[in-house]
């Protein structure tokens, strides 16, 4: 099967025909449902919101995360970059999810004569179960694992800087679904039965894209001086490392959940440290002191082929 419509399968039409199903149910049973509907549990329904809003709102969320993830797969998949199951899995389900919510509000909510006699909230579970389903699904069809990597024995990658030119590159990387999964995450708990409440999801998604801003988006800048690596709309945290204290650099493949996730993540076993805002290609640094720092950015041949170029200048270079 073509790789593209793989791709629109699972990130597009089963989260996408799970939102249809729970859109059709509801506009099907809507005669059987009180209005407002319960749409919050603890032992017995303690919140309720209108019927065509709740509606709204669910396949709104939802049609946002579909939008998102397809159009986040198939950028990845044209510029050549894997699709780990695991991520294509978790983005899927997590489309899936708002349907779940809306389903298990109306099959709670169905024949009651109002939202206080709405039955209780457990039903979410098998339906939660449903999504979960269908990011496994999706997961087994739309998964793309990049393909074993054959590191060439001694290659150091190289721009060709002659003696005494000087050199300079700067490259990024920025993952705007971290902004959309920290805001919706929270609201789409809200939704849920038994779940947050409102003012205190919004308030979560509105912390989760503070530090989000300054942390989805990751740029490196190479120069005669070494590497500077830096996060977020700010460009903080940041990290200068100087030609002296790195050995060699080579360029990598990372996976979305290897080396601890997103973010800045540092293996105290293997001494590695990674800045990461997405799975891909990345410039692999080793250190003089046998640890290593892992930074995803575009087009890290280049910057690792100019870094070896500058530490082949200092070293042969007599002052």
């Amino acid at each position: 099967m073509n790789k593209l419509i793989r791709v629109l399968l699972a990130t597009a039409v089963l989260p996408g025909a799970a939102l249809a199903v729970a859109g059709a149910l509801e506009n099907a049973w809507t005669h059987r449902l009180p209005d407002p509907v319960a749409t919050h549990w603890r032992s017995a329904p303690d919140g309720h919101s209108s019927l065509g809003t709740f509606t709204g709102m669910s396949l709104g969320l939802g049609a946002v995360a579909v939008l998102l993830l397809t159009t986040t797969a198939v950028t990845a998949l044209r510029r050549g970059r894997p699709l780990p199951r695991p991520t294509v899995g978790v983005g899927a389900g997590f489309a899936a999810l708002p349907a779940a919510v809306l389903l298990s509000v109306v099959v709670a909510n169905l024949d009651a004569p109002d939202w206080h006699a709405a039955r209780g909230g457990l039903v979410v579970v098998p339906l939660m179960l449903g999504a979960a389903v269908i990011g496994v699904v999706a997961a087994l069809v739309g998964g793309l694992p990049a393909p074993p990597v054959r590191e060439t024995p001694g290659h150091r990658p190289s721009v060709g800087l002659r003696p005494g030119q000087r050199g300079f590159w700067s490259s990024r990387a920025v993952n705007p679904a971290m902004l959309w999964a920290l805001a919706l995450i929270p609201v789409a708990i809200a939704l849920l039965p038994a779940g947050l409440p409102w003012p205190t999801g919004v308030w979560i998604a509105l912390v989760g894209l503070v530090v989000t801003a300054l942390t989805y988006r990751l740029s490196a800048t190479v120069d005669a001086k070494g590497v500077t690596i830096r996060f977020g709309l700010l460009g903080f945290p940041w990290r200068h490392l100087a030609l002296t204290a790195i050995r060699e650099a080579t360029a990598r493949e990372l996976s979305t959940f290897g080396d601890g996730g997103l973010g800045l993540r540092f293996n105290p076993v293997t001494g590695t440290t990674a800045y990461k805002v997405r799975g891909g290609p990345a410039l692999a640094l080793a250190l003089e002191n046998g640890r290593t720092v892992l930074v995803s950015v575009d087009d890290p041949e280049t910057g690792a082929g100019l870094v070896n170029d500058l530490l082949a200048q200092r070293i042969t270079r007599i002052d």
